[in-house]
């Protein structure tokens, strides 16, 4: 997961590595958690697609972009649509 991904949802400072938001003290649980959740699904939709099984990796890239839009989940979401079945 990428730190430069998170920021506070509240004043919008960089993520530093902890659970308190170092500008305004905010609670950064939850979005280190979806974030973390959002990671996980990237790397079972790569995995996925590595295993040419595009059709998993679709949906997982877009569980993935729904929790976390990020510039790898964009690109995964192209790649496994890419490698889909044409129809």
């Amino acid at each position: 997961m990428s730190a430069a991904a998170l920021a506070c949802p509240v004043c919008r400072a960089g993520y530093r590595g902890s659970a308190t938001c170092s500008r305004c003290r905010a609670d950064l649980t939850w979005p280190m958690a979806l974030a973390h959740a959002a990671w996980r699904l990237r790397s079972q939709g790569w995995a996925a697609l590595l295993r040419g099984d595009s059709l998993t990796a679709t949906a997982l890239a877009a569980a993935a972009q729904q929790l976390q839009d990020t510039p790898s989940s964009r690109r995964l979401v192209w790649l496994a649509r890419l490698a889909g079945p044409r129809g």
